[in-house]
């Protein structure tokens, strides 16, 4: 890329990890490039808030794709990254109405399965797995879906004979593979496992995308001592070293075009303005249509039928040192009811490690819990003056949830702090609060995901809403994908 005076070669929008990994792509390419973001940390909804000498993880707290094959070793490497997270095990618990599970990442899980679900369970883990291992040796060479005219060379180049079995995949589902004499408990645990890692069950998630999100403990579940938000500092760190620019509190009110319609920069919510001949909008892509005129005109279709739904809410609790055994797992999922997913049904719990001073004072542990949640209800909610009993009645709900993984544990919170929608909406600027993705469907992923490039010429898009997908693993993937389709 050529650096010319007085203007930017690239202005990324975002710096989560999405964005930080685009404009650290672009500045190694030897491009001058800023990042805008709106608050006054780096990570997005894989970043971090403190309370009271509690360091909490706001929205992602559950991490893989450093082992061989993920995509955060290869990017690293590639981009020299420097992070050292701690593999850990089990990956996590996991609580049916039933029976505890064990969702280990070694030779155990063969053993834990077999007593959890049966005989009769084993051709579907087989098969799941089958599938898993040619999805992450493709993934390992960074193909770029969906293939368009720009793009069709290097997802060719990046497929070997052995990814032919992955085309008899698309569109079935993981249900499909599951055996018709499945027990409840099987059911359960996969459609548990998959809203976490899919955004939606198997009836619904992508046979080929389900089977890798349903195999994150056998490829690798890392922590960080600092916390999760330790992925997007390293970016940034790196994004420094190689010339770029993180601008903070810098809201992005508009995405600037030429006459010829193309992207030309942005112009700041003070109503100041900086020029580029390349854009990524590392934002959600409705979020980057909003400030596109023509990207929402020509995408209002599409964007209107997204089966955008899901939002958190959250409880972040302080808890003091001797409250949690320190044989504790890490990560617990709860299938606490017989009712939809989410919504307290089903919950997540996270705890920051025995003794990092980083994250509790005086040998506490930091606790995020959550629950999907649909951002309708909480609209509702708003409009109707429910909400703060609504927040009220989800708190009692992911309190219990805590309690059944610690008991007596919610009564000896030091810090207590909900967040549900609208908190998102407010701290993170998506709109309505939505997070997480969008439910990887065999309709929606791979193929019908949305690709980087846009109607724009010189503007990307990337971020969880675009291919892969959710996770800090996707949005890596999806930012390095954005910078490479402006090359």
């Amino acid at each position: 890329m050529r650096v010319r005076s007085g203007a930017y070669d690239a202005i990324v929008v975002g710096a989560g990890v999405a964005g930080l990994t685009a404009a650290l792509t672009l500045a190694r390419a030897g491009g001058r490039v800023l990042v805008a973001e709106r608050h006054n940390v780096v990570g997005g909804c894989a970043s971090f808030y403190q309370r009271g000498g509690y360091r909490f993880d706001v929205g992602a707290t559950l991490v893989g794709g450093f082992g061989r094959r993920g995509a955060h070793h290869v990017l690293n490497a590639r981009l020299g990254v420097v992070v050292s997270p701690e593999r850990i095990e089990p990956s996590m618990v996991i609580h049916l109405q039933d029976r505890t599970v064990v969702r280990f990442g070694d030779e155990r899980w063969l053993a834990e399965r077999a007593r959890a679900f049966g005989p009769v369970a084993e051709p579907f883990w087989r098969a799941q797995e089958r599938i898993a291992d040619r999805a992450w040796a493709l993934s390992a060479r960074l193909p770029r879906f969906p293939a368009g005219p720009a793009s069709a060379l290097r997802a060719l180049a990046a497929l070997r004979p052995g990814d032919l079995p992955l085309a008899g995949t698309l569109g079935r589902t993981v249900a499909s593979i599951l055996p018709a004499a499945a027990a409840p408990a099987l059911r359960s645990f996969v459609d548990a496992q998959l809203l976490i890692t899919a955004q939606t069950s198997a009836r619904e998630a992508d046979l080929a995308y389900g089977c890798t999100a349903l195999d994150l403990a056998r490829e690798g579940t890392y922590h960080f001592p600092a916390g999760i938000s330790t992925i997007a500092t390293a970016l940034a760190r790196a994004l420094r070293a190689a010339g770029g620019e993180i601008r903070y509190a810098a809201p992005v009110a508009a995405i600037a075009l030429d006459r010829r319609g193309r992207a030309a920069g942005v112009r700041f919510a003070d109503g100041s303005e900086a020029t580029a001949t390349r854009v990524v909008a590392a934002l959600p892509v409705g979020d980057a249509a909003a400030l596109c005129p023509v990207l929402e005109a020509v995408w209002r279709a599409r964007l209107a039928a997204l089966p955008q739904r899901w939002g958190a809410f959250v409880l972040y609790c302080g808890l003091p040192a001797g409250v949690v055994p320190p044989e504790t797992a890490t990560h617990h999922q709860l299938v606490t009811g017989d009712g939809p997913q989410g919504e307290g049904n089903t919950a997540f719990v996270s705890f920051s490690g025995a003794g990092e001073a980083m994250r509790a004072r005086g040998g506490g542990r930091a606790v995020t819990i959550s629950t999907h949640t649909d951002v309708a209800r909480w609209e509702r909610a708003q409009r109707d003056g429910r909400r703060p009993a609504l927040r009220a009645e989800y708190a009692s709900l992911l309190r219990a949830a805590l309690e059944r993984v610690v008991p007596g544990a919610a009564a000896r919170a030091e810090i207590e702090e909900p967040a549900d929608p609208l908190t998102f909406a407010r701290y993170t600027g998506r709109r309505r609060g939505l997070v997480g993705g969008l439910p990887q469907t065999a309709a929606r992923a791979v193929l019908g995901a949305f690709g980087h490039a846009t109607p724009v010429p010189g503007l990307a898009v990337c971020g969880d809403t675009t291919f892969p997908g959710q996770s800090t693993v996707g949005a890596a993937l999806s930012g390095y994908d954005a910078a490479m389709a402006l090359s």
